[in-house]
Order: structure tokens, then sequence, then C-alpha cells
């Protein structure tokens, strides 16, 4: 897969508005064969401050940039423009890709966004347009201008997905930056981007020989540069009197775990599915589907790396993690009156499997209570897979379904 740089810097262009002709700031647009954004600086508008907020989720991010522009020249109407990409062969004929759903305000009031092509570009597989739109400016006039949109991750080298902020571009703006703020949130809970390290075992023939190669890989949320502070698990980076000579690069791993059950209770509104147990919310819980207790009913949590074989072209050895410990909060614990009036696990029956090691089989007894509570391991153990099987009940006052509101996993 060809490594694809994500440009999420907007305003990228000033020009003084000539309809025929499109001045932009300094890029390359790496993902178009042959395309590149003109290189051109803005006389007379500075980009005083910018702030930069990115909401990390599940199968792309989020932005929301707000600029602070000053034109230090005369009453004039300037054509601001974000470089975007589409195909233009194929099944996928003239689909734009790149940035998805670009917005623009000036304050509060939404612009017209409009898309305009690249100039004297070759005949490529990829072609390079902008979205733009017009901003009018007086004479030494202030602006605040907001830009909205979302880009899906790319996965260049089979590892980590990445989304890559063009802030050097930003040096092609007259004078220095005075602040760029940075703000990088997340929709997908924080166990599901944990550190950890997986190992991957791989079975080959040498001399007639089997032997068993161990390699181990770290996976993790990743963002640089690394000089940012953390807090209330928001990562925030100030940049003051600048001309930004880095970018900013955020690498997803995949999520820690996947989990399916065997049922669970039908609701319009999915009120009770199987993700509610890795969402970091104890008021939200998996509820078993069945017309009884849920005895025998499952859930099963896998956490299965790949990377590609160095021996065998195109084939891919799978990875587990060692794993120390499992916490539960047991039972609907949005509240005391919702955890009585329905059942809660009292015996759990747990299998691990792990490709290379034991499959590990025991019956835990779940304590009656809201709180998290652990099953710890002697030592840590091999897992890809692990299967949790309800034995036994405490009943509810009111309702037979029985319901898990947290399973956490803790990687060694």
């Amino acid at each position: 897969m060809k490594k694809i740089t994500l440009f999420i810097i907007v305003l990228l262009s000033i020009l003084v508005f000539n309809p025929t002709e499109l001045m932009a700031d300094a890029a390359n647009i790496i993902h178009a064969p042959g395309g590149n954004v003109k290189v051109m600086n803005s006389e007379f508008i500075k980009m005083k401050n910018e702030q930069i907020y990115i909401t990390i989720c599940e199968d792309k991010c989020k932005y929301r940039v707000e600029y602070t522009f000053v034109n230090t020249g005369d009453e004039q109407t300037v054509l601001m423009g974000f470089p975007n990409s589409k195909r233009i062969r194929g099944r996928q004929a003239e689909t734009v890709f790149g940035i998805n759903d670009f917005l623009a305000f000036e304050g509060t009031s939404k612009l017209e966004v409009f898309r305009k092509d690249e100039e004297n570009q070759d005949d490529n597989f990829v072609k390079s347009l902008y979205e733009c739109f017009e901003v009018h400016f007086k004479k030494g006039e202030t602006k605040h201008i907001t830009n909205t949109y979302s880009q899906e991750y790319v996965n260049p080298y089979r590892d980590n997905f990445e989304v890559t902020y063009i802030l050097t571009t930003g040096a092609s703006w007259k004078g220095t930056i005075d602040t760029i703020s940075v703000f990088i949130d997340s929709e997908i809970p924080k166990n599901q981007l944990i550190p950890r390290t997986a190992y991957f075992h791989e079975i080959y023939e040498e001399n007639g020989e089997m032997k068993l190669e161990t390699t181990t890989r770290y996976f993790g949320l990743s963002i640089s540069p690394g000089n940012y502070i953390i807090e209330q698990g928001i990562y925030k980076m100030v940049f003051t009197d600048i001309e930004p000579d880095f970018d900013i690069v955020i690498g997803k791993p995949e999520l820690f775990v996947g989990v399916s059950a065997s049922s669970e209770l039908e609701d319009k509104n999915s009120r009770y599915s199987i993700k509610n147990i890795i969402d970091e919310r104890p008021e939200t819980a998996w509820v078993e589907g069945k017309n009884d207790s849920g005895i025998n009913e499952f859930i099963t949590i896998g956490m299965s790396e790949h990377i590609e074989s160095d021996r065998v072209e195109d084939d891919y050895i799978y990875g587990s993690y060692k794993i120390e410990k499992i916490g539960i909060i047991n039972g609907y614990a949005k509240d005391e009156n919702t955890y009585k009036e329905n059942n809660r696990v009292k015996e759990l029956l747990l299998k691990c499997n792990n490709e290379f090691s034991e499959t590990h089989f025991r019956l835990y007894t779940l304590k009656d209570t809201m709180a998290m509570q652990y099953i710890e391991f002697d030592k840590p153990i091999f897992m890809d897979r692990i299967k949790f099987t309800i034995r036994d009940v405490y009943k509810g006052s009111k309702w037979d379904d029985t319901c898990i509101s947290e399973i956490r996993i803790f990687p060694y």
C-alpha cells in the first residue's frame, strides 16, 4: 500500500481574488503523483493564531481548526483553499477522497464552499483539487475563520493507522504565527489504545529441524512531536512565535480487543449491546438475550494481532498478548436499584486460548458487588482469545436477565 500523507492543515491558500488564479501556501501533495500545491506566499495576510482540535475516532479523525487572520494591506477579497484529491479512472472514478465533510465559517456564519481543480496537471490516476471559499477583508481588519472536516486513516506500514497534520505550510504566511495550540482527545475508550507488547511465534524448518522463533512488537497510541502534556485525558501542545518546521503525526493502533456474544437482549436502540462491556461506562451493560437466566451464554474477546512473515510472501503471523489480570464490573451497575433488579454472574468459566501454550480453563466465583473485581493469574498467560461462560447467577428481584457492565483486560 502506498503511503498517503494526509493534509490536515486548513486555509493553505491566500490571494487577492482572481477567478482564474489560485495562489497557495507551500506544501507537496504527496498522494497525487506529479501534483504540487503552487508555492506562492501571501503578501498581506498574516496568520496570527491557530487552534487545532482533533478527535480520534475508530475509523477517522474529526477536526475543528480556528484561525485568526489579520489583513496588513488594503481592502481585498481573498480566496482560501484547502488541497484535496479525487480519482479520475476506474470503478470509483471522480471519487473525492482525502478530506470529507469540509465546512468553512466566518465567525458563526457559514461560507459557501466550492471546488477548483489544480491547473496544468498530468494525466494521472489521482488529481489535485481545492476546497475553496472567499473571505472579504477591510483594510487592517482581523477575521476569525473556522474549518471543520473529517479524514480517514491510512495504514502505510500495515501497523499503526496514521493521520498527519501538516504544520510546515504555516511558515509561508506573512511573519511568524503568534500561537499554535493543539488539543487531541479520543472517542475511543482508553483501554482500547493502551500501550502493549504483542508476541509473534513462527514455526519454520531450517536444515531439517523445526524451529520456533518469537518476536515482539509494541502497539499503542503515538503522537509526534512528543512535547505534549496530558490533562484530563486531553493531549495539549502550545507553540509560540513560530514558523513551524514540523508536522503533527497521530498513530492509532488496531483496537486492543474485539468482542462478541452468544446473544444479547433485543432493543431498538441497542442499549444492551456486547460493546457496552468495553466502553468504560459502568452505567451501560451487556444483557444476554435468552428467555431464562442465561446459563451457558458466553462472551468472547479476541486480541489477535498480525504481521507479515519475513519468510513467506503474503503470509501473516498471528500474535498474542501476555495477560496478567482481568477486571470485571458485575451486573447492571447503572445504579443500585438497577443492579439488584437484574441477575448478576455468580460463577464464570474462563477459557483462555493461544496456539503456542496450553488452554487455560478455570471456574471463578464472582462477588455480588458493583465495584470492579479482578481475576489475577499466578503468572502472565499468553492469550489471543478469551471466552467467558455464565455457569450460575445471583437472581435479580425483578428481571431474569443476566448482565455484565465492564470487562477490562490488563496486558503484562
